[in-house]
């Protein structure tokens, strides 16, 4: 009985020692963390609305902006100019620095603005590309990041710091070196890159030494990276506030239908359109740096739609559908071409300079009527500058392309041997004519001068015996070519 009463007890004492313990495990030298209570922003009851409260933004002492911010919020109209000067810095009433853009508002507030460099605020900044076209979707480098807030700041800084990469003919030589020597910009191991897309933290960088970093993170908002010409222009509208300029610039490469054609107005310097006569450019194709656009009747280059065969694209450029294509048809066309002359002289230009430069190498041959081989054949002749036929006729058919033709290539039969041939088709008024570019290089070789085979109507050839098909009773390809 009396053991019986003993362990009723301890068993009553166990049980509640249990109750009145923390139970769970933690080792000896462990502490429960103490968790700082988190101030929230007050909310308002039911049928209770939350107080308002006047921020004033000042600069020595005058006001240069308020606004009414509700208990709690974060202020949102923060100035980034106080006249012509952009502000880097904002302090609070006792002096401190703080960053006005992320501040809670619990009380009326003044904020201090510490303002940088006098900037123009005319518009007119953003320098167009070398051909005079403001180009809005190339990346926006760091040469045209260098030279737009050069072109801003009022009292120009000075300083001509080496650069490895950029020479003294650059044009954002003067730029680049005084903004490095005053170390707005920075350095890679004496490399400025010029060329190079400025990334999102190097272009934050450098406009936080005209404005400060919450105007500048605002600004960029939703901008990608890397951003091209005609975002980097928003960018700095809204920074420098800009909604009207007197002097609006005429770009053919950015019409009035485009997504930030507005900011490009306000942005842009007038380019040297040396080939434009009058307000507008003239309806038709003009070759820029060898690479050839389409003028509209509204004055604006073609962008990303047909013109006949030509496929301009997103940045107004005839393209094959291959970059490297295009840029040797381009460099041809821009060292070896005079844009002087007339487009017909032009298209002759090609086809001698085709003539003349490239030698016959026995390559390829295709079956009477294949297509797809012209590219290929092409890049082929520009790379090594040896070809059949077919390399001939595809490199004509390339430059006639980017000279504003509907060029068009064939692979079918020559002569009396129904030899495998190539050649160029282009319709003038209706009528085709062949182009034989490879035959008269031959011919030519032989001390023959007289045979020409430019532009030539079929009644013309007859002679050549030009089939695109083959007859009923011989194969679809004879000897090599």
């Amino acid at each position: 009985m009396k053991n019986k009463t003993r362990f009723i007890l301890l068993l009553a004492f166990v049980l509640f020692a249990f109750t009145m313990t923390d139970c769970t495990y933690r080792p000896k030298s462990a502490e429960t963390p103490t968790v700082p209570a988190v101030a929230a922003s007050p909310e308002a009851t039911p049928g209770e609305t939350r107080p308002a409260y006047t921020v004033t933004y000042v600069l020595d002492g005058e006001t240069i902006g308020t606004e009414t911010v509700t208990e709690g919020d974060r202020a949102a109209e923060i100035p980034s100019m106080a006249g012509d000067r952009g502000i880097v810095r904002w302090k609070n009433a006792n002096g401190t620095e703080t960053n006005a853009w992320t501040v809670p508002i619990f009380a009326d507030t003044v904020f201090e603005a510490v303002p940088g460099p006098e900037l123009h605020r005319t518009g007119a900044y953003i320098a167009p590309e070398s051909d005079g076209l403001f180009h809005p979707l190339n990346t926006f480098t760091r040469s045209d990041a260098a030279r737009a807030v050069y072109n801003l700041m009022v009292t120009k800084p000075t300083g001509e710091t080496f650069l490895k990469d950029v020479t003294t003919r650059a044009r954002c030589y003067e730029s680049a070196t005084s903004l490095v020597t005053q170390g707005y910009m920075t350095l890679d191991n004496g490399h400025f890159y010029p060329d190079v897309s400025i990334s999102r933290a190097d272009l934050t960088s450098l406009l936080g030494k005209l404005f400060s970093p919450g105007a500048v993170e605002k600004a960029m908002e939703d901008v990608p990276e890397p951003m091209n010409r005609v975002q980097a222009a928003g960018v700095f509208n809204r920074l420098l506030g800009l909604e009207s300029v007197t002097d609006m610039p005429y770009y053919p490469d950015v019409s009035p239908q485009m997504e930030g054609y507005a900011d490009v107005e306000l942005a842009g310097i007038q380019g040297d359109l040396s080939w434009v006569r009058g307000e507008r450019a003239e309806p038709g194709f003009v070759n820029l740096k060898g690479y050839l656009y389409c003028v509209d009747e509204d004055g604006y280059f073609l962008r990303d739609t047909m013109k006949g065969t030509l496929y301009f694209d997103a940045a107004c450029r005839y393209t094959s559908g291959d970059e490297a294509l295009d840029k040797y048809v381009a460099d041809l066309i821009d060292s070896q071409i005079k844009g002087s002359l007339s487009r017909d002289d032009m298209l002759r230009a090609a086809y001698v300079y085709v003539r003349d430069h490239y030698l016959y190498l026995k390559r390829s041959i295709y079956r009477v009527g294949e297509t797809g081989w012209e590219i290929p054949e092409a890049l082929i002749m520009f790379q090594t500058g040896k070809g059949n036929c077919y390399n001939f006729t595809g490199a004509f058919w390339a430059m006639a392309r980017g000279l504003g033709y509907d060029a068009v290539c064939y692979s079918g039969l020559v002569g009396v041997g129904r030899d495998p041939h190539s050649w160029t088709e282009i319709e003038f008024d209706g009528v085709p004519y062949v182009f034989d570019v490879e035959t008269e290089m031959s011919c030519r070789l032989q001390d023959d001068y007289i045979s020409n085979l430019y532009k030539m109507s079929y009644e013309q050839a007859t002679l050549w015996s030009y089939a695109k098909v083959p007859y009923d009773d011989e194969p679809e390809t004879g000897a090599a070519a």
